[in-house]
């Protein structure tokens, strides 16, 4: 399905993963003395009832002030889930777009489930809006995409501005929307394209929800809900969308490129989401006029696992990575699934991380957050080894006892607010 690479490693490659895990594990709180201690979630002192997290802190203050102004007390939990989702179209429509794959974490009624809406098709396919109302439907909300559409017409999201991470996509792919008769009108002013923090598109939902109607028999939309369950030597356990089966024999599934995806999240005391968005470009055009960008769903997914024990419940999604499962499989060795804080969750998203990849076999790790000793063991392995400044992003969710957090990695941008 897709054009990934299974490397098949030699047996001594489950020696370099030991050699790798063992030093830091030891060392974590070395490595933690290395890192700037740069705050990844809510103070955990404060209460909190509202949570966001995304890569754009504008949006989040728009989406505070567009609860203040339809009232709070007169939105429940699924209608935070279509808005905050509606409005990633505007935020980052290149991977937030009708026509994007969109994976979703969910908690309610104290329980977890995953969903995961794709098409094999190309053409007016549009497994976003699907994926949205489908849940809708499910949790028994009967108010309908065009109820939201018309919410979020009716607001000011006027204040909406460009977000760094969209601003490197219109730079990358400025000779592509230039080119586009519908696209560059909105997205350049005269010569130059739009950069961060100036004003956003303005984007009419009902014409978006009214172009998902007009194909909505033609939906051949695959929705996936199942996950693979591991157990640790410690006798903890998750659930995850990659099998670490897999890993665990040394079968990495390493990509040719570094597929992108758009994370955010919402949070109230006793329920909250969070989710994924990619879709694949193949080239740069409008999705009818609209200043949304066509592609197709058949893309990487993001990784994605919840553990939920009997004294934790940790969910985390990897992406911005050829492999973003081994990322997991990693953290999941280090001790992710018997952390009982959130502050041993960031600590761990925090420290060193490695990759093994191919053509030829060699070993990419972050040796700025590695321990001096795991440096040195790793320089005596005979595999070559490189280094690279930041490899993958990992977000997480936590319910404890201490409440309920969304984690970013510092790695990349992102940000975060808490009511």
């Amino acid at each position: 399905m897709y054009k990934l690479l299974l490397l098949f490693f030699v047996s001594s490659c489950a020696f370099f993963v030991n050699q790798i895990d063992t030093p830091l594990v030891a060392d974590v709180d070395e490595i933690e003395k290395k890192m700037p201690q740069v705050p990844g979630f809510c103070a955990l002192d404060k209460k909190v009832d509202f949570q966001l997290v995304g890569n754009s802190e504008n949006s989040q203050t728009v989406y505070h002030q567009l609860v203040k102004n339809l009232g709070k007390s007169q939105l429940d939990f699924m209608d935070h889930f279509a808005l905050w989702n509606l409005l990633q179209l505007s935020v980052r429509p290149d991977q937030s777009s009708p026509t994007s794959r969109i994976q979703v974490l969910l908690h309610r009624d104290g329980r977890s489930s995953y969903f995961d809406f794709f098409s094999e098709l190309s053409e007016n396919q549009f497994p976003y809006l699907y994926g949205i109302e489908w849940i809708l439907k499910k949790y028994g909300n009967k108010k309908g995409l065009e109820h939201y559409a018309q919410l979020l017409d009716n607001s000011n999201l006027a204040q909406l501005k460009i977000s760094k991470d969209f601003e490197n996509f219109l730079v990358k792919n400025i000779q592509g929307i230039k080119n586009d008769p519908e696209l560059a009108p909105f997205y350049f002013r005269g010569v130059e394209i739009l950069k961060e923090n100036e004003t956003a598109p303005s984007l009419s939902y009902r014409k978006v929800v009214a172009l998902y109607r007009k194909f909505q028999k033609d939906q051949k939309i695959i929705i996936n809900t199942s996950l693979t369950q591991f157990v640790t030597e410690k006798g903890n356990s998750g659930s995850c969308n990659y099998d670490f089966n897999l890993y665990d024999n040394s079968i990495f599934l390493i990509d040719k490129i570094i597929p992108v995806a758009n994370l955010y999240g919402l949070a109230l005391p006793s329920a909250a989401f969070m989710a994924s968005s990619s879709q694949k470009l193949e080239k740069i055009s409008s999705l009818d006029h609209l200043p949304l960008f066509k592609g197709e769903s058949k893309v990487r997914s993001s990784a994605v696992c919840i553990i939920e024990n009997a004294d934790n419940k940790i969910w985390a999604i990897s992406n911005q990575s050829r492999d973003p499962g081994q990322h997991l499989f990693h953290l999941v060795r280090y001790g992710l699934p018997g952390s009982k804080t959130t502050a041993e969750v960031a600590k761990l998203i925090r420290h060193s991380r490695h990759l093994f990849l191919s053509d030829p076999v060699r070993l990419i790790i972050e040796s700025q957050r590695s321990s001096d000793d795991q440096v040195e063991n790793l320089l005596k392995l005979n595999l070559p080894i490189y280094n690279a400044d930041k490899l993958g992003n990992i977000w997480a969710y936590t319910m404890f006892q201490e409440g309920n957090r969304f984690i970013i990695d510092d790695r990349n941008p992102g940000a975060f607010t808490c009511k």
